[in-house]
């Protein structure tokens, strides 16, 4: 074969295969209303991951990319709601009432989310969606605004949710998924199984609450569907029945080994990627030249630090100062608000990429409030806790952590410096902690894929075989079908059935009884 004809084969094959990519190609639809950082962090790894793959993605978010990225197109909803990053002070939050909590998520969170919908960036899309090509599948982080659950019946593709912490307690029911109280705590709880009985009593009135709490504020989030895509609609609980697929934040060296419907998939650690961020030169050769370790301080992009109680960060200060030359790394949104006084063994800085810092050789532990998704991080790259849980799953969270020796826990409302100190030193000079959390690491990364491959191929999944190929076949029955109301009812019948005859039977054959016997008693008073 002549070089001429060998590069007009090569050329044809590869315009082959580029056409066959192309016909495998989806069009995918991004909502993430949600205006917090952390949240999206999750969303956007799949998105990126998806991007790279191939697929055209439409991504509405409050968080545009910095660096643009080959076929990944942002849709900017920012402007209408802050964005939650380094605004959430310490007098805001009460952290002894954490199941009560959910009411102000669903103020905070809900119907502000489902108003976002008023956007004109979203009326555009609800007036004329593409169609060159039209979307295959939507995907959706799902919180408490359920209301973005619409689009699916909008634009009459499939629908994908991510949640980026473990399952919520008001999602079980609608997508069919099992949920045993006994063993299984609500992530509004700080238990942890296995549970005494007054823990799973009290997991069992929590679970109901959140669940009627939901529903209740669900009502008004119907009301804006309706108003915004027509009286027509279906309500906001026949749509979660629609749902083919949650990607969910959950391992089970983590949270406990549980039972899922096989649309709900596990993909924790999706976001953890090593990215090519950098820290400040100032920040790196800190860490570089702590010979004696560092440890690591952050309560996440929404936290300020510095809004604690004065008398707090006093303590905090007495306990560095108290490790040196161990040395620390504060992640504060702004440093000139700290209180006067800061060790000479502490850096802070208004901004890291965590994933840097949890990498570093030199690191020895880290300070965390106990996010999900900075606590994995922290468990991937091998590097012990302090927990200190201020309100939602993060109790939970820690107190999984501590039960399982990868984390100290302590009390914000109880706070000393003697109960820090210690903690501190516990997790630097026992290595147990150290021990233990490498080994969860390596269970936590040992898998057949990378979350996120996982989550991409589970997507392009359901729109290959069908929206309802995963579904739990348990979604066709009603509430007393799934627990067998029925089924149990007719056995009792039966049982209730036998007794009487049982019963009517023994009385008949007493009766007669009784009749032979006074009869017979009867015939021998004649006779006498």
């Amino acid at each position: 074969m002549t070089p001429s004809l060998v590069t007009a084969a090569s050329c044809a094959f590869l315009a082959l295969c580029l056409c066959l990519d192309a016909s495998y190609a989806l069009r995918i639809l991004g909502l993430f209303p949600l205006h917090g950082k952390s949240h999206f962090l999750m969303c956007e790894g799949l998105m990126r991951n998806l991007a790279k793959r191939g697929h055209q993605v439409d991504v509405y978010s409050h968080f545009p990319l910095r660096e643009p990225v080959a076929n990944y197109t942002d849709y900017d909803l920012g402007g209408r709601i802050g964005i939650l990053s380094n605004n959430v002070s310490y007098g805001s939050f009460d952290s002894r009432t954490n199941f009560a909590f959910m009411p102000l998520l669903m103020r905070l969170y809900g119907m502000p989310i489902c108003e976002l919908m008023d956007l004109p960036v979203f009326q555009k899309l609800m007036r004329d969606p593409p169609n060159d090509p039209a979307y295959d599948i939507v995907v959706i982080e799902l919180f408490v605004a359920h209301c973005y659950l619409a689009w699916g019946h909008r634009l009459q593709v499939p629908v994908v949710t991510i949640i980026t912490s473990t399952m919520y307690d008001w999602m079980n029911y609608p997508i069919g998924n099992p949920s045993n109280a006994a063993i299984e705590p609500s992530a509004f709880s700080s238990f942890n199984s296995p549970m005494t009985f007054p823990e799973r009593l009290q997991n069992v009135l929590i679970k109901m609450y959140i669940v009627w709490t939901f529903d209740n504020y669900m009502s008004k989030q119907d009301k804006k569907v309706k108003e915004l895509f027509g009286p027509d609609y279906p309500d906001i609980r026949d749509m979660q029945q629609d749902i083919s697929l949650v990607l969910l934040n959950y391992h089970h060296s983590i949270t406990g080994v549980r039972t899922f419907a096989t649309s709900v998939q596990p993909v924790a650690g999706l976001h953890i990627e090593d990215t090519k961020d950098k820290l400040p030169k100032e920040v790196q050769k800190f860490l570089d030249q702590s010979s004696h370790g560092f440890i690591y301080f952050s309560f996440g992009s929404m936290m300020r630090i510095e809004t604690f109680p004065k008398h707090v960060l006093e303590m905090f200060y007495t306990t560095f100062e108290k490790i040196a030359p161990v040395r620390v790394l504060i992640k504060v949104a702004k440093p000139e608000e700290l209180p006067p006084g800061l060790p000479s063994n502490v850096l802070t800085q208004p901004w890291l990429s965590q994933i840097k810092v949890l990498q570093h050789k030199n690191i020895k532990a880290f300070i965390t409030h106990g996010g999900l998704l900075g606590t994995q991080e922290s468990i991937y790259y091998g590097v012990p806790m302090i927990g200190i849980p201020l309100f939602a799953d993060q109790y939970f969270n820690i107190q999984s952590y501590a039960i399982k020796n990868i984390a100290v826990k302590i009390d914000i409302e109880s706070i000393t410096e003697e109960c820090l100190t210690k903690a501190v030193m516990e997790v630097l000079h026992n290595p147990i902690y150290k021990q233990t959390v490498d080994k969860i690491g390596r269970i936590f990364k040992d898998d057949l894929v990378k979350p996120v491959d996982k989550a991409s191929f589970l997507i392009e999944y359901v729109v290959r075989h069908g929206k309802d190929t995963l579904k739990s076949p348990i979604l066709a029955l009603s509430w007393w079908q799934r627990i067998l109301l029925d089924v149990y009812g007719f056995i009792a019948l039966i049982i209730l059935i036998t007794l009487y005859v049982i019963w009517l039977g023994l009385k008949m054959l007493s009766k007669a009884v009784w009749k032979i016997i006074t009869a017979h008693s009867f015939s021998k008073l004649k006779e006498n």
